[in-house]
């Protein structure tokens, strides 16, 4: 049975609506206050509740927003003031709070019911798409968690936005020892971006257990892309090819940020991005790469934008300049990987989060 939480601090408003909403088939709960409201919702799962504003203890507004707070990452719960106020500020300062809908007092039968209806149907239907989301994100997290990957000499920080997300990070060796390694960051995050990646899995590790060279490699993704997914989907992604027994390395870039090497805790070379996002054209431009030496204390950082792309409350960007100073720190264990999210709050001071964030380490190791 559907169940309405109806929070007055008027025993007559609360014996009115009990008796006619009870006629109508609802069970009815009843609080004096807000607070006792908070208390009967952390035992009783309501569907609507109906909100007074003036009320001792605790108002409506406030109680309205600890509400929303409480329930904003579980399921939808509608709540409709019932208001005796007439300002336009009053009333809009009843859904500022988080509040669905406002009906004046005393409340029409009529108006009161069609709203309620309305609203439940509302509900069933966000809740409903919540469910089914749900269902998706485990599928795709189920998909994503690759018993292929190869984590040897590698760290790593991974930050989603939400539980899925559209950044990817890949590794594995061929048969010789050569390692390959992709972080991507797929158009926007959630379900649309992380949805892609297990199409891109399949290539990249089928392809390198088959010593395909990494440049085909990436060529069959971007085809791939290219002629799957919507032209608004597209995939920023580095590559690196490493070759610990021959002590080199190759870079691939396509739209991220620049790959740095860092050797002795300096800057010691950036690779910028020489190709266009994955999946905008087919086929993909060659490029030539070269081999470049790695020594036993450089460190190699490939990351997505979502770092240096982290806004200021001021609107000022973290940029690529404060990267570098924060992964030389890193690469001379002056800090840790795990501490960019700390210093990336500390910079945005407030602000909202707005991107995924991945960001891995390449250490040398012996082959």
């Amino acid at each position: 049975m559907t169940t309405l939480l109806i929070v007055d601090d008027d025993p007559s408003t609360r014996m009115f609506l009990e008796a006619f909403l009870s006629f109508e088939g609802y069970h009815v709960r009843l609080a004096a206050h807000g607070q006792e409201a908070l208390a009967i919702l952390d035992t009783v799962a309501c569907d609507l509740v109906l909100m007074d504003i003036q009320m001792p203890v605790l108002d409506g507004y406030q109680a309205t927003q600890r509400i929303k707070e409480r329930t904003r990452y579980e399921r939808f719960l509608p709540i409709i003031f019932l208001t005796s106020v007439e300002t336009d500020l009053e009333l809009a300062r009843c859904l500022e709070c988080g509040g669905n809908d406002f009906i004046q007092k005393p409340p029409s039968t009529v108006i009161l019911k069609a709203r309620i209806q309305s609203w439940l149907y509302h509900a069933e239907l966000v809740n409903k798409l919540a469910e089914d989301r749900l269902d998706v994100e485990r599928v795709i997290l189920k998909m994503r968690q690759d018993e292929k990957f190869d984590p040897r000499g590698l760290r790593m920080l991974v930050a989603p936005l939400e539980k899925t997300n559209g950044d990817l990070i890949l590794s594995a060796r061929r048969s010789d020892g050569v390692q390959y390694l992709m972080v991507g960051d797929f158009t926007g995050h959630g379900l649309a971006a992380a949805i892609c990646g297990p199409m891109v899995a399949d290539i990249f590790y089928r392809l390198t257990y088959q010593n395909v060279p990494l440049q085909t490699i990436i060529s069959r993704i971007n085809d791939s892309i290219f002629q799957r997914l919507p032209a608004n989907m597209f995939l920023a992604a580095a590559f690196l090819e490493l070759n610990r027994e021959g002590k080199w390395m190759r870079v691939w870039n396509a739209a991220l940020p620049a790959v740095l090497r860092i050797r002795s805790g300096r800057l010691a070379h950036e690779f910028p991005s020489t190709l266009p996002p994955l999946g905008i054209a087919s086929p993909l431009a060659e490029t030539t790469c070269e081999q470049h030496p790695l020594l036993e204390d450089d460190r190699v950082y490939l990351f997505s934008d979502g770092s240096v792309e982290t806004r200021s409350v001021t609107g000022d960007y973290f940029g690529e300049e404060r990267m570098i100073r924060f992964l030389e720190e890193c690469a001379s264990s002056q800090r840790t990987l795990e501490s960019l999210s700390e210093v990336l709050d500390t910079f945005r001071g407030g602000r909202e989060v707005t991107d995924d964030i991945a960001l891995v380490e390449v250490r040398w190791m012996e082959p």
